[in-house]
């Protein structure tokens, strides 16, 4: 999975555990009346040395038969996971939606990540929005991985969690 797909494949992951989730906050949905929303984004990403200069060994390219060099480094992220909801809906309902999202993290990994912590804040009143915030944080671990040629010359850069995605 590539780095930049990270924010919406956890919403997905979200939505798909009956939570309404999004990557982005489109002007139009602030006021959605239907329930609380979580807003998804990537707050922090640390990446750490892991054996050997970064090296993980080989990896047989299928689609060549060619041997490619693996070169990775543990990531550790922090996903910020924003509840929101207009004040009709209420407080609870985003405390509501926080126990939705525990249960789901406990049950399974997100995207292959593994869970470090889910935090969650008590709800209060965002003034400028106009919305209940429940701040959320989820810290996650994973490998930042990338396929080296022959030359030595990085191909791409993915992030692989603790078991096959």
């Amino acid at each position: 999975m590539k780095l930049e797909e990270l924010q919406g494949q956890l919403a997905e992951f979200l939505n798909q555990r009956g939570m309404q989730a999004m990557a982005s906050w489109p002007k139009e949905r602030r006021r959605d009346k239907e329930g609380p929303v979580i807003l998804v984004s990537l707050e922090r990403l640390d990446c750490g040395p892991a054996v050997m200069q970064d090296y993980l060994g080989q990896v047989l390219d299928e689609k060549t038969g060619m041997w490619q060099e693996m070169y990775g480094r543990r990531a550790a992220m922090t996903f910020a996971l924003d509840v929101l909801a207009v004040p009709g809906v209420g407080a609870q309902a985003c405390r509501t939606v926080f126990g939705q999202m525990m249960r789901a993290f406990q049950r399974e990994k997100p995207v292959g990540l593994s869970v470090r912590e889910l935090t969650g804040q008590e709800p209060e009143y965002d003034e400028k929005e106009g919305l209940i915030r429940l701040r959320c944080h989820l810290e996650c671990s994973g490998w930042l991985c990338a396929v080296g040629d022959e030359a030595g010359t990085f191909l791409d850069f993915a992030l692989r969690g603790d078991v096959n995605t």
